[in-house]
């Protein structure tokens, strides 16, 4: 029995296809679809998955880690939407069908596909996403000096995917353009990031957010997919904004690093963070430390968060005023990250 996925939709086709597959001798529903990772994590169970034109989720990315795991790719779309065939059959579906045709019909071209054996795939990069607690712990700063050092050893792409309050750009004195907006419409288009001219400081490749209002309708899962699909073959280093909004990242990452400031409001977010977290466990960065109170604040962070952190960064004036001249990291922020990139190799 042919065991098959659909991707949730609004759309009648959906519908449809559910109500009769639970009449069927031959093709069995065994998930109906919300987030993309859902189809992922069952995948050993799915032979095929039905996904609509509709779905902004269903990128190019999306379908090649789907057909990695051994599962065919079925493509839905308006029979009058020519455009959203076109998409789909870039984006590399197995199977493009419209989406009037009758649920029979649909099954007996599906029953075509023969199951591909999974061939897991394999990621030669690094993916490490930088979070921590709302306010200005230092994410992007941590991050831009993690991507900065790991840029001495190999390439590096530096993407902020802080959709709030991007800062990567500013924070380098770099152009807003191109961004990561436009590195998703070109996933969605079926190219790759490196068809874009991104800027590059040696061999560290920078996306900045996007700034434009234009692109505030940007999805994170998207986001993920061009992160996962630069980490095939490189390191990414992701400032993925406060926790709570970077948890699309968490589940993908090979490595997360969380910024807490060394401060009472600090401390309080770090452990409110730990009591409620979901996912692998973080490596605790305690940034901002006072010299003179340093010993004092781990206790305090330990004894809250119930986490050792892997590195304390001092607060120092000189990694402020590098920060807002849009200079390189300085060295002493460099110097105590340094542990951090050892940790992801």
């Amino acid at each position: 029995m042919l065991r098959v996925a659909t991707v949730l939709s609004a759309r009648e086709w959906e519908a449809r296809l559910v109500a009769a597959a639970r009449d069927s001798a031959a093709v069995k529903l065994v998930l109906r679809a919300y987030l993309p990772e859902e189809v992922s994590k069952r995948a050993d169970g799915i032979d095929i998955v039905v996904a609509g034109s509709e779905t902004p989720w269903v990128t190019p990315a999306r379908v090649a880690e789907w057909q990695r795991l051994g599962i065919r790719v079925v493509g839905i779309h308006p029979r009058a939407d020519r455009p959203a065939a076109e998409r789909l059959e870039a984006g590399g579906a197995d199977l493009v069908l419209i989406d009037d045709l009758d649920p029979e019909q649909l099954f007996r071209e599906i029953r075509l596909l023969e199951p591909k054996p999974g061939i897991r795939p394999e990621r030669s990069g690094h993916l490490v996403v930088v979070t921590g607690s709302r306010g200005s712990p230092g994410r992007t700063e941590v991050a831009t000096a993690l991507a900065w050092l790991h840029s001495a050893t190999s390439g590096t792409v530096l993407l902020d995917a802080d959709l709030a309050a991007p800062a990567v750009a500013v924070r380098l004195g770099l152009p807003p353009r191109p961004d990561v907006a436009d590195c998703v419409d070109a996933a969605l288009d079926g190219k790759s990031s490196d068809a874009i001219k991104l800027r590059s400081i040696g061999r560290l490749t920078v996306i900045p957010g996007a700034l434009r209002s234009s692109a505030g309708g940007t999805r994170a899962d998207a986001v993920v997919d061009v992160a996962q699909a630069l980490a095939r073959d490189r390191t990414v280093v992701v400032d993925a904004g406060p926790w709570r909004e970077a948890s699309a990242f968490i589940e993908s990452a090979d490595s997360i690093v969380f910024i807490a400031e060394a401060s009472p409001v600090g401390i309080v977010r770090a452990s409110q963070m730990a009591e409620s977290w979901r996912g692998p466990q973080p490596t605790l960065v305690l940034n901002k430390v006072p010299r003179s109170r340093e010993d004092e604040m781990v206790r305090a962070i330990r004894r809250w968060s119930g986490l050792d952190p892997v590195a304390t960064i001092p607060r120092r004036r000189a990694v402020a005023q590098a920060a807002v001249a849009g200079r390189p990291p300085h060295r002493s922020l460099l110097r105590a990250t340094h542990r951090l990139v050892d940790l992801a190799t």
